[in-house]
């Protein structure tokens, strides 16, 4: 399988404990099969023409390039946008609301592109931090989609918004896979690393890159073959996307309290740990900080979300942001949000990109809730004490 992988013949999609998600070529299709009828490992066809659903895609987004000129193409959430677009949103959004956003260059990508950071915030210095990235795996649009949707809300109804979400600064990063992304919009769809080269080779799984559990669990956890679609990279931090992150998050004033990395797809809310199976310190509050926020996503459009560590769910995975984020920066409330859909995979029709992200949405503020009412009780309990 691994050596199918490499080759270009197989484009795995998705692990869990017991099923895989791959891409098969066409004229492969037929050997894969009977590989797998051989084994007697049960199989069944989910999407049975990939090229029909880009085409769709494809003929989406031409359709609306040729109703825009590039010069008034402006940001909204009935399409999926290019890099382009959606650093105009952040920098428009800084400019309207000069009070509340600060847009920042925090790295740059491999290609050289830049690494731009929305900040929101109310000016208080004592606020914590609440951290938001999608696209790390460029070719789930959808996350890029749903970040940006999250802070449009979030900075026009910024004063009608809860207490918990005015009290906090907001560190926004739509698109923490600049090279990648453009690279899904002009060459390869499913492209899901960066694009640094080495040797013949090109990409680093910039989720297996963190340095948390770096290289545990050998080709379980992540990679050390640079032709392999979870490669790790050479060292923890090796890449400038990653090394970007770390520093804006070690080096804030602010002390971060919610990390929240937005992916697709799957429909699952996971946290730490991800590198061994054992649970994490702070599992059952984590457990009920994930529940509160799928519960949220079910009432407000009926989808359910499961809730469980990265381990418990899905697979072993050696170096994420989310076992970094929670074990090296202490950010005690550290989520992984697969969002929808299971029926598209990574082709979500752009008619579901307001739904995804309203229900995002709701479990991100229901979520705030949940970590002020818990501090509150902390808080209370040390008092009393």
């Amino acid at each position: 399988m691994k050596t199918l992988d490499t080759a270009g013949a197989i484009n795995i999609w998705k692990e869990e404990h017991s099923t895989m998600d791959v891409m098969v070529e066409r004229p492969r299709a037929a050997q894969v099969a009977g590989m797998l009828h051989e084994r007697e490992i049960p199989y069944a066809i989910a999407v049975g023409d990939v090229n029909l659903l880009l085409e769709r895609e494809q003929g989406t987004v031409l359709n609306k390039l040729r109703r825009q000129s590039s010069a008034n193409r402006k940001m909204d959430w009935h399409t999926f946008h290019r890099l382009d677009v959606i650093y105009e949103f952040m920098e428009n959004l800084a400019k309207e609301y000069p009070y509340l956003c600060t847009v920042m260059i925090i790295g740059k990508s491999v290609e050289g592109r830049d690494l731009k950071l929305l900040k929101i915030s109310n000016g208080d210095s004592s606020n914590p931090g609440v951290w938001l990235d999608g696209s790390i795996h460029p070719r789930e649009w959808i996350s890029a989609a749903v970040v940006t949707y999250i802070a449009n809300q979030l900075v026009r109804n910024f004063q009608i918004q809860s207490e918990s979400v005015r009290n906090k600064d907001w560190y926004i990063l739509p698109v923490m896979n600049p090279d990648g992304y453009e690279y899904t919009h002009t060459n390869d769809r499913m492209w899901r690393k960066n694009r640094a080269r080495y040797g013949e080779c090109v990409g680093v799984d910039l989720n297996r890159n963190f340095s948390y559990g770096w290289g545990e669990k050998g080709e379980e956890g992540s990679s050390d073959d640079p032709g392999n679609i979870f490669f790790r990279g050479s060292k923890a931090f090796s890449e400038p996307e990653t090394s970007a992150v770390k520093r804006l998050i070690v080096e804030s004033p602010t002390t971060f309290k919610v990390f929240l990395s937005f992916h697709s797809y799957g429909e699952v809310i996971i946290f730490p740990w991800g590198y061994i199976g054992d649970p994490c310190p702070d599992y059952i509050e984590l457990l009920e900080g994930g529940t509160a926020m799928a519960k949220a996503i079910f009432e407000t459009s009926g989808h359910t979300y499961k809730v469980g560590s990265t381990k418990d769910l899905m697979y072993y995975a050696a170096g994420t942001s989310i076992d970094w984020s929670y074990g090296v920066a202490n950010i005690p409330y550290s989520y992984m949000v697969e969002l929808r859909g299971k029926q598209y995979r990574f082709l979500l029709p752009r008619e579901e990109i307001i739904p995804t992200a309203r229900e995002a949405m709701s479990g991100v503020l229901q979520l705030m809730d949940f970590v002020d009412k818990r501090s509150k009780s902390v808080q209370s309990c040390v008092y009393s004490v």
